[in-house]
């Protein structure tokens, strides 16, 4: 019986991390097959889901306190001797967890990348944070015998380059049902008159409030927008820590009656049909997969070009500069907002996105890369 241990997941629901743990779950599992979790604090819903697959959720400490995560996870790698650690990380300081398993020797110790950058709040915090980073990153990729990322840029984010340039990187992408999110006009129609914007022009963004998602630029954008058009209205889907700060923002700058706060939704599918323009400004990514579910329902897409080039899947997406003022990004926003939708045009490279080629990909992880 093969048994992997899987880190680190969150609750099952908060973001493209959580979203790729449970889908590897899903591609690889097998009748006989044991794969386990770490998580910093175990979800009942996540645990219920997880018993589906005979997955077991084991707490550990976080990252405040390394020695005693270190110990936790070793102490769990000694008692259920697993064939594949394979943890799942957005940056080098998650080091505890990598080297308890390479202290227990275990056999394939696959360290994977997610990010392209370090989420901070606080501009104090991100300085230290990135220091941190630079010092970890040499050190992180020692405890590892097989690299994965979800983009060429995430992987330089995390590791070497010789590393990411060696045979033993490649990068695994964040795939997507391409299917549930291909464009269909009725649930289009359906979800603009739910929200009653079917006569508005429509930009929309999905993601946690946090810094990465700038969202406090995204406000200033969709102002200049709504200034050269006063029928546009934004769409926010997510939760997050700067959730209030965005609000406030919303009401200094007499938006409140074109911004609408949807929160945390299971139909992102149906509330990216209703959109004309996705915006995605962020500070960086590792390779978001909203922005490939966003193309794939041949949404017209205007990014921040600091989010790798590797997101471009169809000619319906744009990257302009976060040094561009917003009147320029609004003006992109219109311009992208006039394109024909049911004329999108796919990138050969599309189909790597696919959640059937991800099934593939990932065996083959499994197995050491061979198909099975």
């Amino acid at each position: 019986m093969k048994k992997i241990l899987l880190g680190f997941i969150m609750d099952g629901r908060s973001g493209g991390l959580d979203t790729y743990l449970l889908h590897f779950i899903d591609a690889v599992w097998k009748e006989g097959m044991q794969i386990d979790l770490l998580t910093n604090e175990a979800d009942s819903e996540l645990k219920k889901h997880l018993s589906r697959y005979g997955s077991r959720l084991t707490e550990i400490a976080t990252l405040k306190h390394p020695l005693k995560q270190f110990r936790q996870v070793k102490q769990l790698i000694r008692k259920e001797k697993y064939d594949i650690v394979y943890l799942n990380v957005s940056t080098s300081m998650d080091m505890p967890a990598a080297f308890a398993a390479k202290s227990c020797q275990v056999p394939r110790r696959i360290l994977h990348s997610h990010s392209g950058g370090n989420d901070c709040e606080s501009p104090l915090k991100k300085m230290i944070f990135d220091i941190l980073q630079s010092v970890c990153r040499p050190v992180f990729y020692r405890a590892g015998n097989e690299f994965c990322a979800c983009s060429v840029k995430a992987g330089y984010w995390m590791f070497p380059r010789r590393i990411v340039q060696s045979e033993n990187f490649q990068v695994i992408y964040n795939a997507v049902d391409r299917e549930r999110f291909r464009f269909r006009p009725e649930i289009r129609s359906r979800m603009r008159k739910e929200l009653g914007i079917e006569e508005r022009f429509v930009a929309g963004h999905v993601g946690n409030f946090c810094y990465q998602k700038n969202h406090a630029y995204l406000i200033r954008i969709f102002k200049a927008l709504h200034e050269k058009t006063p029928a546009s209205i934004l769409l926010l889907v997510g939760q997050g820590i700067r959730f209030e700060d965005v609000k406030r923002q919303v009401e200094r700058e007499g938006l409140s009656d074109a911004v609408r706060f949807l929160g945390r939704r299971e139909d992102v599918d149906g509330v990216l049909q209703a959109m004309d323009v996705f915006l995605l400004p962020s500070h960086f990514e590792g390779l978001p997969t909203v922005g490939i579910e966003a193309q794939c329902t041949g949404l017209p897409c205007v990014i921040s070009d600091s989010v790798t080039e590797e997101t471009r899947i169809s000619d319906r997406c744009n990257f302009v500069p976060l040094k561009e003022s917003p009147e320029y990004w609004a003006d992109e926003v219109i311009r992208m907002g006039e394109l024909d939708r049911d004329s999108v045009v796919y990138s050969e490279n599309a189909v790597n996105y696919d959640l059937r080629e991800q099934k593939k990909s990932l065996n083959r992880l499994i197995s050491g890369g061979k198909d099975e």
